[in-house]
């Protein structure tokens, strides 16, 4: 005689799948913390690859990019670098951000006062420049600890401020230890101001991301990368503060 199949009962199949949800609640932590360690090193690698179109830059310009051109407003560090990364515009864009913050060049008309400040500083023509209002994954370390002051602190915020003595690209030779100093990292991505980053702005206005774990890469002048937890990258220490600066003095008299 063939006995008939017994199946599940219903109690045994609901522990089963209670079961299956208590591991996939156990495991999927796990999973998140391994998927974004993977892109933070993706983000890494861009970063040192952008490190050697910095060091490229410095050996046939002899001072770092700058962040910016006022009147009007172009950002200029990216299409400086560009060129020596063979134009792989990818590279400009973290794996934790969206899409809308990777550097994706867009062409059209713009006024022509635009247009020659644009192709002034490495834009190709009638591509439109990144401004202060562009979305963007990685921010450039323009003033250091404080705005506006002269002479910069940081890698150069103005480029050709003629108001500014001491403003403009910042040479090679004033960075003191360009180990120990900050040149790109992960920004904010949040539209405003993205292409920079500095540690005492207004209310975490350009402080750098914490999107990788509660941190963010960090590209140095020499070219080396690595990760610090945002909180502690930006407190008000000696040992942070100089690493914003040039001169690698904490300057207390700004905090």
């Amino acid at each position: 005689m063939i006995r008939p199949r017994r199946g599940f009962t219903l109690i045994e199949l609901l522990v089963v799948v209670a079961i299956i949800a208590l591991l996939i609640s156990i495991l999927l932590p796990s999973l998140q913390r391994a998927r974004e360690q993977a892109k933070a090193t993706v983000c890494g690698s861009h970063l040192r690859d952008i490190g050697v179109s910095l060091t490229m830059y410095l050996q046939e310009h002899g001072h770092y990019p700058g962040h910016h051109a006022v009147g009007p407003i172009v950002i200029v560090w990216p299409p400086r670098l560009r060129r020596y990364l063979s134009d792989q515009v990818n590279i400009f864009g973290c794996p934790s951000v969206d899409k809308a913050f990777h550097w994706q060049p867009q062409y059209g008309s713009m006024g022509a006062s635009l247009a020659r400040q644009a192709a002034k500083y490495g834009y190709y023509p009638g591509e439109i420049p990144l401004r202060s209002n562009s979305g963007f994954s990685y921010g450039y370390n323009d003033w250091g600890v404080r705005e506006f002051v002269d002479p910069h602190l940081g890698l150069g915020g103005h480029v050709d401020d003629g108001g500014c003595q001491h403003c403009g690209e910042v040479a090679d030779k004033r960075v003191a230890v360009p180990a120990d100093m900050i040149a790109i990292a992960d920004s904010q991505s949040d539209y405003n101001w993205d292409t920079a980053i500095d540690p005492a702005d207004f209310n975490d206005w350009e402080w750098p991301s914490k999107r990788h774990l509660g941190g963010a890469e960090f590209l140095f002048a020499d070219g080396h990368v690595e990760r610090f937890l945002q909180k502690l990258i930006i407190e008000p220490t000696e040992w942070t503060r100089r690493r914003w600066n040039n001169d690698h003095q904490p300057h207390r008299e700004y905090w």
